[in-house]
């Protein structure tokens, strides 16, 4: 600190320079050191607030693309709805022949994603993974997964239990077939 004061007292044209440095780093640090949870609220705060439209869950069309992806169209806008309540998540889900895959948005991520999943008889998640990707633009497209047949697709809200940290479905909104 004392080098630092002493080089400051030598030359008075470079004190604004190193100044400005010095505050550049303190802002900068401050910025990425920034709880990540309270800029997601702040996002989410100012974000539109879409109200939830049903037509967005309700399924049209299913099946495998001339691409060779899964895919799923609905009568509202693909992804148009998003969840805003804490612990609440939509999901599209695939049911194929290399497992189960749900395209979801949740209150901590909401941009839509893929896990694979395996799902108990009560429709909760035993286990879940990061494996595949998505599309939501027109449609929901399911990438990344080498699925071929597309059996069953579901729509629906799930929670995570605070209690015990499980996620199950809660709200089926729409099954085909």
């Amino acid at each position: 600190m004392a080098v630092l004061l002493s080089a400051i007292n030598l030359n008075k044209h470079k004190v604004s320079a190193i100044t400005y440095l010095l505050v550049f780093i303190v802002v900068l640090a401050s910025l990425l050191f920034v709880n990540t949870m309270a800029i997601h609220k702040i996002a989410f705060a100012l974000g539109k607030k879409n109200k939830f439209n049903e037509g967005d869950f309700m399924i049209k069309d299913f099946g495998v693309g001339v691409d060779g992806n899964p895919f799923l169209t609905v009568e509202g806008t693909a992804g148009g709805t998003i969840p805003h309540t804490k612990n609440v998540g939509y999901a599209y889900v695939f049911v194929t022949d290399k497992g189960t895959y749900a395209v979801t948005s949740d209150w901590m991520y909401p941009q839509w994603h893929t896990h694979g999943m395996t799902l108990d008889k009560n429709n909760c998640v035993v286990s879940m993974n990061m494996k595949g990707g998505a599309e939501v633009r027109d449609m929901v497209k399911l990438t990344k997964t080498s699925a071929t047949i597309v059996d069953k697709v579901i729509t629906a809200e799930f929670i995570v239990n605070n209690s015990d940290g499980s996620i199950c479905e809660v709200l089926t909104f729409d099954t085909a077939p």
